[in-house]
């Protein structure tokens, strides 16, 4: 996780450590989510988990070789098939936050289908709970990239998020420019 993070700071131009202090890393809130899809015996009027982007900074997934994830990509939905013994890596609010948008949360949902068993394991790494995140101040100082976020309270933010009817979309939207 923190080498991820480390190659996104100095993919931006910052200090290669600029995030995990930021986000306070080394307090950071982390949750696993263990999610068993069955077989459905009518996939076309069922939905494994709605399309969302996920709150924190990063979400490792592993799951098994049975397709369900999918990712919202040119306004299409695209499945995204398992490689073993891998980890898929989702970009998170958190992350677009601090980069001001030059990173972009993942819009994913998980479908279901007729035949096997989906089974995937998330582990979601979030800044520390009360540490406000907000845009980097050197990705702004040229003048050319506006402040697309305000600071906010992780944990403020996963309470908005979790008590909002998202319908398909990030929370982000709500949030960006507000009271700017």
């Amino acid at each position: 996780m923190k080498e991820i993070v480390r190659g996104i700071s100095e993919s931006l131009g910052l200090e290669d450590k600029y995030i995990e202090k930021a986000s306070s890393l080394e307090n950071c809130l982390q949750i696993m989510v263990a999610n068993l899809y069955p077989p459905c015996p009518q996939p076309e009027l069922a939905m494994g988990l709605a399309a969302h982007t996920d709150h924190g900074l990063l979400t490792l997934l592993i799951q098994n070789d049975t397709v369900g994830l999918q990712v919202l990509h040119k306004d299409k939905w695209v499945n995204i098939h398992p490689i073993p013994n891998s980890f898929l890596v989702n970009i998170g609010d958190h992350i677009e936050i601090l980069s001001n948008g030059k990173y972009k949360s993942v819009l994913h949902r998980a479908v279901v289908n007729g035949r096997d068993v989906r089974i995937s394991i998330a582990l979601a790494h979030g800044p520390a709970a009360d540490v406000a995140v907000n845009p980097a101040p050197m990705l702004l100082e040229d003048g050319q990239n506006p402040l697309a976020y305000p600071a906010i309270k992780y944990k403020e933010y996963v309470e908005l998020q979790q008590s909002s009817m998202l319908d398909g979309k990030s929370y982000l939207v709500h949030i960006r420019n507000r009271g700017i």
